[in-house]
């Protein structure tokens, strides 16, 4: 027997059990005289053997086995051909001793992990390839429910395979869903991809609590709470410009001579003390009275004073509050040049951040003619007044 076909056989039918409780699939030559009918049916050279694991997200894999064959004498097309009609004629042949081994493997993988399995849905095909030279090539294929462990959102695959022997000629591939990501990988694998990382035998020597892979939904982790963080950011400055925009405009109307908010409670609050306190007050005298008037006109003063101070001092402000106290002054709409001259600010700096407030919602705009027109978004879109 070849040492070609015996790579075939080997990994479809040898399974042993490890020392440590894990499954193997040997690559040593079998001997020629073995009673599997599977012997007695292939006889097909090969050249490398790829082996694919597929998770999804219940746990289960999808396993597919493939042996490669270059055809590149006329013995190994015909072997190959021949094969390939046999399969083709009654592929349950080949699939019932592939499927017993399998079973043995799934059986000896859960007494180790303690976990449910079951393999099903064995098939068997055959295709030709051609990757710089043709190629035959035979897979089996089969589910294995219960392969990786389900850890909340995260999978955990490799310990129903612990110890797994790779030969020079065979490659190991597993692979996840398209929205997972990788959490670790060990050990490092010869070979990443998007949703895929491959051990070359040559390279690869499997050790206890080897292969191990772990995946999760992509944004497992530091992304939700950094999304929520940066809700939180957004809510807490939204909430401090409508502060300032409330103060600002209790400010102008006090300015203006309106009662602020609880004016008329505080001034029948001041009434009533005043009440009490001129009830139990001795009479005054002319020097009292002096006195009194000199504190009060020193009061209003003071007033005056506070209230000017009380314009919020624009240094302080952001641009994007600058641009927004300087809307509101102009009744909710003006030109973006307006923006330019009152600010001080050039064309470049005033166009960014009235760009980036429009996209935040703060501000709508809108052109006529050559003129970019901005307005609050409660305002209706109109030709404003030259």
């Amino acid at each position: 027997m070849n040492a070609g076909r015996r790579g075939l056989l080997v990994i479809c039918l040898v399974v042993a059990v490890t020392a440590l409780g894990g499954m193997t699939l040997l690559a040593d030559p079998v001997d020629a005289q073995s009673e599997s009918p599977l012997l007695q049916q292939i006889d097909l050279e090969t050249d490398t053997v790829r082996i694919g694991i597929d998770l999804h997200e219940d746990g289960s894999a999808t396993w597919t086995i493939e042996f490669w064959s270059a055809l590149e004498t006329d013995d190994r097309t015909a072997a190959f051909e021949s094969l390939q009609d046999d399969i083709q004629a009654n592929p349950a042949n080949f699939t019932g001793s592939f499927a017993d081994s399998i079973n043995g493997t799934v059986d000896a993988a859960r007494a180790s992990t303690g976990r449910e399995m079951t393999a099903s849905n064995f098939t068997v095909a055959t295709e030709r390839q051609t990757l710089g030279r043709e190629y035959g090539v035979v897979s089996y294929s089969f589910e294995w429910t219960g392969f990786a462990r389900v850890e909340g959102e995260k999978l955990h695959a490799g310990d129903a395979i612990e110890g797994l022997y790779l030969d020079d000629g065979t490659r190991l591939l597993v692979s996840w869903p398209a929205e997972y990501e990788p959490q670790s990988v060990t050990p490092e694998p010869d070979d990443r991809r998007d949703t895929a990382v491959i051990w070359q035998g040559a390279n690869t020597e499997f050790v206890d609590g080897e292969p191990r892979v772990v995946v999760a939904p992509a944004g497992i982790g530091l992304g939700p709470i950094a999304g929520v963080l940066g809700i939180l950011v957004v809510l807490a400055g939204l909430g401090g410009w409508l502060y300032r925009r409330r103060s600002t405009a209790t400010t102008t109307d006090s300015a203006d001579g309106t009662p602020t908010p609880n004016a008329d409670a505080t001034a029948t609050k001041s009434a009533a003390a005043s009440t009490t306190d001129a009830a139990d007050a001795p009479e005054e005298t002319d020097d009292t009275a002096e006195l009194e008037s000199t504190e009060s006109a020193e009061t209003d003063q003071s007033s005056e004073t506070e209230s000017a101070d009380s314009e919020p001092d624009t240094s302080l402000l952001s641009n994007e509050e600058q641009v927004m106290q300087l809307l509101e002054a102009n009744g909710g709409r003006m030109k973006q040049q307006t923006a330019v001259e009152e600010l001080d600010w050039t064309d470049a700096k005033t166009s960014k951040v009235v760009s980036g407030m429009r996209e935040a919602g703060t501000i709508e705009s809108f052109r006529i003619g050559r003129e970019n027109v901005l307005t609050t978004p409660e305002d209706d879109l109109g030709e404003i007044n030259e």
